[in-house]
C-alpha cells in the first residue's frame, strides 16, 4: 500500500496565493492561504501545524499577514530549507 503522507513530488503551483510547506526536520507544517481582503490590503491566513506522519497534523498557530509580508516569509522559508507539499491526508 502507498503511503499517502509521504511527498514524493512538489504540487504545481497554483494561482491565488494559497500552498503548503513542510519542514520534516522540525516536524512542522504550515498553510499560507489567502483571507479576506480589507478596502486598503490583501491578507493571509498562516497556520502552523506540528506533524509527525503516519499522525494528523496537529494545529499550533493561525495568524493573519499582509500578502507582501507573506510572500517574503513563503521565500525565506523555502530558502531556509522548507519544501513545497500537497495538503496533508486526514
Amino acid at each position: 500500500m502507498p503511503n499517502r503522507n509521504r511527498i514524493t513530488k512538489e504540487p504545481p503551483v497554483k494561482s491565488g496565493g494559497g500552498g503548503w510547506l513542510v519542514n520534516g526536520a522540525q516536524h512542522l507544517l504550515v498553510q499560507f492561504k489567502p483571507d479576506t481582503p480589507s478596502a486598503q490590503e490583501q491578507w493571509v491566513s498562516v497556520r502552523t501545524y506540528g506533524w509527525r506522519p503516519p499522525h494528523p497534523p496537529e494545529p499550533q498557530s493561525r495568524r493573519r499577514m499582509l500578502r507582501d509580508s507573506a510572500v517574503e516569509a513563503w521565500e525565506m522559508m523555502l530558502r531556509s530549507g522548507w519544501r513545497r507539499c500537497s495538503p496533508p491526508v486526514h
